[in-house]
């Protein structure tokens, strides 16, 4: 919306003048509107006024389901009658009526098409009752005292094609000879957003999620969780009137009947009108990565659909869901011999394997991270021994996590490797790491911590495949590309992604959109709670040899933008750090054997949950007594490091890096 709101005069529903009867549509079943928000008036000679100045006016107009009320509306430019449309709906309209026939086994049955609604659904002449769904991501469950529930899924076209339809979903299939007879009505509102996702016979949105082949969040698998498609602006909703001279222009449109002979009371719907419209295609499928949009089979959701849309800008969010199965791991540590309570205090992603030991009741826990025995600002060394080990030795072309992550994406540093020395288990990077990149401010602190090294070539390779084949079928389209921008690295292994970005955007001419401004809204929040323990609490941790403490009360909590306060003075990023609990640990429900998983034999979240306790880590200086106040944000740009929603801060910082990049390009 920044983009048409202001890199045109745009006129919304709030900002005109209606004369007769009128209602505003913002409610939450109008989110299909540009802004959520629609003007409609009724009755012949109501109308809307307004005035704009251009060389250009665009119309977006809402259109009903149904051709009952179908209407002429006069256009007026400078009180001159100047054109005359209508709001027939050219879609298919009307009733249908189906008969299944149960097999004990079927529990959907497809309606062969979408926006269905008024559904009258009989088995062995019983009426049930249902519903659409209109759940969020996880929905799909039909709710305690309905027969039913409409769903949308994947049909067969009449191309043979994949198509969205609605289907009847039961939570018992009917039995084997059972008649079940459905009727119907069917209708597609036209609005600014052209999509499937239609209503219920009571005007409800129905789930923008369906029944499909991926989760919107793969952590988090759910049936009923896939989208479907993308949505794009409908052209069928929009009107242009060109002129050859810019100036400012009053503009009426006014109700003068009904069209085609229709009876009901003639209407408009005014969504907004504009001087400059911008089409647009939300590509966006929860849980989708670049593998699928570069499948040339994938009908709906692939690059071939994008290109089809023939845009001028694509923007490429991407890493969240393709890091799952981009491995490329090359250090391991080893933790032989752990109590189960030991096990279950380690933040474990990425966890290469966990082995039980019956006859002991221990557990060796294998992590993909090393250990950093000699750094500078040019160079890492590993530690190699029994404990810690390359399983395959880095190479040039590698990406290296230096540091730790606790709470801050400043505490470690990420570099190219440029040469590596097998010998000496020396890493040498492709450019130096400065003090004033780090937290800390200090490159010698970072001795002893964690050292990650992975390959992102099968990322690499699926990103060049996606520009390739986007510029094949559109050579001039500007690409930008936005990584997770603040991951937490404890939930997600997201780290090292804009810089791999970064070093083949000039090569494969794409932008990589910059991360920054979610790094200074995220530590510029006002910290809002704090909680004390006591120095009495604090213990040495054998693991880490640091000295720390564990505060109850906030497990799996997203903690971030700390201070750590000791005799009045703020040590957090010099002597001290805060642990995120919203971190993988081993999933506390199972133990022993039911914990075993190897790596990539086993999904690398295999036995692991969110489920960490907040820490404070006191790097150095540690104090003997006394009371230690923690202070924190509760306000973050995303609650879990990765997913926003419409209109909450995230959603607007990543607007605003968009709307950014696209002023560079006029």
């Amino acid at each position: 919306m920044n983009i048409q709101r202001n890199k045109s005069t745009t006129v919304e529903a709030d900002m005109v003048k209606a004369e007769g009867e009128h209602a505003y549509l913002n409610g939450p079943n109008d989110q299909k509107f540009f802004g959520g928000n629609a003007l409609k008036i009724a009755g012949v000679n109501s109308n809307i006024k307004f005035s704009i100045t251009g060389d250009e006016i665009t119309l977006v107009q809402g259109i009903e389901r149904s051709n009952a009320s179908a209407s002429l509306i006069e256009v007026y430019i400078d009180g001159i009658l100047y054109d005359t449309i209508n709001n027939w709906n050219p879609s298919p309209i009307g009733t249908a009526d189906m008969v299944f026939e149960g097999d004990g086994k079927t529990k959907q049955f497809d309606l062969g098409r979408a926006f269905t609604f008024g559904h009258h659904i009989q088995l062995n002449g019983k009426l049930l009752q249902g519903d659409h769904n209109q759940g969020g991501y996880g929905g799909g469950a039909i709710p305690g005292g309905l027969d039913y529930m409409v769903i949308r899924k994947y049909g067969e076209g009449k191309n043979g094609d994949p198509e969205v339809h609605h289907w009847i979903s039961f939570r018992k299939a009917p039995a084997k000879g059972d008649k079940l007879t459905v009727g119907f009505s069917y209708g597609e509102e036209i609005s600014y957003e052209k999509t499937t996702i239609g209503k219920s016979g009571k005007g409800e949105l129905e789930s923008p999620f369906g029944d499909g082949d991926v989760a919107f969040d793969i952590t988090k698998p759910s049936r009923v969780s896939s989208g479907l498609d993308f949505r794009e602006t409908d052209d069928r909703a929009i009107k242009i009137y060109r002129f050859e001279d810019v100036k400012e222009r009053e503009v009426e449109l006014r109700i003068k009947g009904n069209y085609k002979g229709t009876k009901g009371l003639p209407y408009f719907i005014f969504n907004f009108a504009t001087n400059r419209f911008f089409h647009f295609q939300n590509a966006g499928i929860g849980g989708w990565k670049l593998a699928f949009f570069n499948n040339p089979d994938e009908f709906h959701r692939g690059y071939k659909k994008i290109a089809e849309f023939n845009p001028d800008v694509v923007y490429m969010e991407t890493t969240p869901n393709d890091d799952w199965s981009v491995g490329g791991y090359k250090l391991y540590t080893e933790h032989p011999d752990l109590t189960l309570q030991e096990l279950q205090s380690i933040r474990t992603l990425p966890p290469k394997s966990i082995t039980y030991n019956g006859q002991a009741d221990t557990y060796n826990f294998q992590k993909w991270v090393g250990k950093i025995e000699k750094i500078t600002a040019n160079s890492v060394t590993f530690l190699s021994d029994k404990l810690h080990q390359a399983d395959t030795p880095p190479q040039q072309g590698d990406y290296v996590f230096l540091g730790g992550y606790f709470s801050n994406n400043r505490e470690y540093v990420v570099r190219k490797v440029e040469k590596y020395d097998a010998a000496s288990h020396q890493l040498f990077f492709d450019r130096p790491i400065t003090p004033e990149e780090l937290l800390y401010k200090d490159i010698a602190i970072l001795k002893g911590m964690e050292i990650r090294v992975r390959s992102f070539s099968a990322f690499e390779q699926e990103f060049r495949k996606f520009v390739d084949r986007i510029r094949t079928l559109r050579p001039k389209v500007k690409i930008a590309s936005m990584v997770n921008p603040l991951p937490i690295i404890g939930a997600r292994e997201l780290w090292g992604y804009w810089d791999l970005m970064n070093d083949i955007s000039k090569e494969l001419d794409f932008e990589n959109l910059e991360v920054q401004p979610f790094y200074d809204y995220e530590f510029s929040q006002t910290r809002d709670r704090e909680v004390v323990i006591d120095a009495s609490a604090l213990r040495t941790n054998p693991m880490t040899g640091y000295t720390e403490g564990i505060i109850e009360g906030f497990d799996r909590r997203n903690i971030q933008n700390c201070e750590v306060i000791v005799d009045g003075k703020n040590v957090y990023g010099s002597d001290a750090v805060i642990r995120n609990p919203y971190s993988y640990g081993v999933d506390k429900s199972l133990t022993k054997g039911a914990l075993n998983m190897n790596y990539p034999k086993d999904r690398v979240l295999a036995s692991q949950k969110i489920n960490q306790k907040l820490e404070v880590v006191f790097l150095k200086n540690a104090p003997k007594s006394g009371k230690i106040l923690i202070k924190y944000s509760t306000k973050h740009w995303s609650g879990d490091g990765c997913h926003v929603r419409t209109g909450d801060d995230g959603s607007k910082l990543y607007g605003s890096v968009y709307y950014d990049y696209f002023n560079t390009l006029e």
